[in-house]
């Protein structure tokens, strides 16, 4: 009888051969400063373990949410936004809607209109609800101030 692979070394090699299209910076030093990573559990693909600069969105999808990645991947998450919400680190996602949490490093422009809207770098365009308004601006002001 041969032994099973344990779960770390199965979810290792699903995280290798699904992510092995991201591009490593070349001083191996992660993109943005961003370090610490997010365990995401899916029925379907299991648990796969993700560093925070490849997220560039979560987005609702009613008791699930799906996450945006900068290769244009996705995954499909067995958890809701609220559960992400509470285990991402602050500093660098912003939750901006009741459906959406962006990675702010991720931002490449706010638009400031009658709505106020975030262009992201992989093309998504996404409001921001008027009660989150005023603490994402101030929290992107701030990355952008400690980011020079």
């Amino acid at each position: 009888m041969t032994p099973q692979p344990s779960f770390a070394t199965r979810a290792t090699n699903t995280f290798h051969s699904h992510f092995s299209s991201f591009a490593k910076p070349e001083n191996n030093k992660p993109v943005g400063g961003l370090t610490d990573y997010v365990v995401l559990k899916s029925f379907k693909e299991g648990a796969l373990v993700i560093p925070y600069n490849k997220i560039v969105r979560i987005e609702a999808a009613k008791s699930y949410s799906m996450f945006y990645f900068a290769d244009g991947t996705r995954f499909f998450s067995s958890h809701n936004l609220s559960y992400h919400a509470r285990q991402l680190d602050t500093r660098f996602f912003q939750r901006i809607h009741k459906s959406h949490i962006i990675n702010l490093s991720q931002v490449k422009e706010v638009i400031t209109d009658k709505v106020k809207k975030v262009m992201l770098f992989d093309g998504s365009l996404i409001e921001v609800s008027r009660r989150k308004a005023s603490s994402f601006v101030r929290m992107f002001k701030l990355m952008m101030a400690a980011s020079f």
